[in-house]
């Protein structure tokens, strides 16, 4: 890997360089734009100022109800069979085969989780591997990172995923016009809503203008205090709030 002008075949020294690069390219990619957007946005409203003013009204406030051990040996059937694993090196097929052992413990340790709020600190840990994606092989800025986290998070994701899932679909709080993430919608359906849409407007001679946005590490550059104010005011306060507080 090149690293400061220089060819290393060093992996200790490559590996806190990959560490190095990926803790920081959003918070890099964030102070960039903020330096190069010199437009006076006194008179705009900020992210938090058009979320509120975008609802009429707040929601009612989720009720995370406790797991079973059926719900938790239902998780586990359903996880697909992997050879990755975290930094504990527990598989898949082991926890499948074990699940009947530990199903009991698993569903207090996650309801104790939902009662309050606080997501294991160990099961935060995960393994990083750069994966390849284009350009020379020699530029970090070349490989995306894979996280490796241990296979006991994934049920509690699962667990807690399911609620706020419900909750958003219950109260009509995610736009029909959200295909992403959510069940029984697909990227196929998105297109064909686009392509119909533009025909639609075609056929009775409407001006039709698109604009696409190509965002950089999107996901590494969300704002986790506008994510949270949005969870508060979606009524996905106490516990689901510091849930998702203790996992960032």
């Amino acid at each position: 890997m090149e690293i400061e002008g220089k060819l290393t075949t060093h992996r200790q020294t490559i590996a806190e360089k990959f560490n190095t690069y990926y803790i920081s390219v959003a918070d890099n990619i964030t102070n960039n734009n903020q330096t190069k957007n010199t437009i006076d946005n006194s008179n705009k409203k900020d992210p938090l100022s058009y979320l509120y003013s975008a609802f009429q009204q707040s929601f009612t406030s989720i009720k995370l109800k406790n797991t079973t051990t059926g719900e938790i040996e239902k998780i586990i059937t359903e996880l697909k069979h992997k050879n990755s694993c975290g930094y504990d090196k527990v598989k898949t097929k082991i926890l499948k085969t074990v699940s009947p052992l530990i199903v009991s413990p698993l569903t207090h340790i996650c309801n104790r989780m939902l009662s309050t709020g606080t997501f294991p600190d160990r099961l935060k840990y995960s393994e990083i591997k750069p994966i390849y994606k284009k350009g020379d092989k020699t530029q970090i800025t070349n490989y995306r990172p894979i996280s490796l986290l241990p296979v006991f998070s994934k049920i509690f994701e699962k667990v807690l995923y399911k609620r706020l899932y419900n909750h958003l679909s219950s109260n009509n709080i995610l736009v029909k016009e959200q295909f992403g993430f959510r069940c029984n919608t697909s990227t196929e359906m998105a297109i064909y809503t686009l392509i119909n849409n533009i025909l639609l407007s075609l056929n009775t001679e409407t001006l039709v203008g698109g604009l696409f946005c190509e965002l950089q590490k999107a996901f590494d550059c969300v704002n986790y205090e506008i994510l949270l104010s949005k969870m508060d005011f979606y009524g996905i306060t106490g516990v689901a709030s510091k849930l998702m507080e203790s996992y960032v």
